[in-house]
């Protein structure tokens, strides 16, 4: 049986092209909002998946925390 690994578990990302892309964490190279139409998520290997997703919403499926900067 295959080793599971819970930190690099597969999330399926709702597309804009209708369904979605099942793409796996480590997998996420980065990602970028969209205008109002959602995101664009860049994948280390592969095409980038434009997404009807928010940057925000992206955040919570990655568990992401928000970094608090501010200007001095």
């Amino acid at each position: 049986m295959a080793d599971f690994d819970t930190e690099d578990n597969f999330i399926l990302i709702p597309a804009v092209s209708g369904g979605g892309a099942l793409v796996r964490r480590s997998q996420i190279a980065g990602g970028r909002a969209n205008g109002a139409d959602g995101a664009i998520v860049y994948l280390a290997a592969g095409p980038s998946v434009y997404t009807t997703a928010t940057i925000p919403q992206l955040a919570r499926y990655l568990g992401a925390e928000v970094a608090d900067i501010r200007r001095e």
